[in-house]
């Protein structure tokens, strides 16, 4: 068949036109062949496809858990308006903008000793308030300059205010200490 003449052929053809002949059954032959051999490769492109999206969807849907436990622990809320920043997943590095004193903290959420933690209660009328209060070995807390990268002081201990329901903040951080931010082991002097 002549390439050409198949070129002539559909200029002189109008759009939606349907040509009868031997001319369009073979162009209709040639695609059908062309077809059949990428049919296999789109095939198995989409089943690689839609094999990884649900690996890919668990996964996120297992970090947005880990989020949405360190929101309420530090906001009290689920989906605050200024949510802490996780830092390091793997560290358990989070990094919390205080309001009260204009700066940001950086939590060393691995490095709390939940063993010797405890949630004292403050009343204030008719209203409690509830702290964890976590110390350690090594620095838990680094107060940052507005660069969110310089130190400007760390400490060992830290009460961190708890302000939604104290039972969903206990779940929350049972939640946090169990699955992901296990503390690390202490180091030996030798």
């Amino acid at each position: 068949m002549n390439v050409t003449l198949l070129k002539r052929l559909v200029a002189l053809v109008p759009t939606g036109t349907l040509l009868l002949g031997s001319v369009t059954m073979a162009a209709l032959a040639h695609l059908n062949k062309s077809w059949y051999k990428i049919r296999w490769p789109l095939a198995v492109a989409a089943v690689s496809f839609l094999w990884t999206v649900p690996l890919q969807i668990r996964a996120v849907a297992e970090d947005d858990v880990f989020q949405l436990a360190v929101n309420y622990i530090f906001t009290g809320r689920t989906d605050p308006q200024d949510p802490p920043e996780i830092v390091d997943r793997k560290s358990c590095i989070v990094v919390v903008f205080d309001s009260k004193f204009r700066t940001y903290i950086r939590y060393y959420l691995n490095r709390f000793r939940m063993d010797s933690a405890r949630i004292s209660k403050t009343y204030s009328g008719q209203q409690i308030f509830y702290v964890l209060e976590i110390e350690s070995d090594d620095i838990v807390v680094e107060h940052l300059n507005p660069d969110k990268t310089t130190v400007a002081r760390g400490f060992r201990s830290a009460q961190i205010s708890l302000p939604g329901n104290i039972d969903q903040s206990e779940k929350a951080l049972r939640l946090i200490f169990a699955d992901y931010c296990r503390a690390e082991k202490p180091k030996s002097p030798f």
